[in-house]
């Protein structure tokens, strides 16, 4: 997936008020996340969900 299709997502989100993660947090996790190999992460609560690869 894209950095344009996130954005598209990301503004559609902010535009219909649903809650999405703060980017300085985002940031965040792709920092810690980025040496760990995993084969799959588990989200509990997803106001929008995207099914892709790991980008990082």
């Amino acid at each position: 997936m894209n950095d344009l299709k996130f954005k598209e997502i990301k503004q559609k989100a902010l535009d219909e008020h649903i809650p999405i993660i703060m980017d300085d947090t985002l940031e965040v996790l792709e920092e810690k996340l980025k040496d760990i190999k995993l084969d799959s992460i588990l989200e509990i609560g997803t106001a929008v969900r995207i099914f892709c690869n790991m980008l990082f």
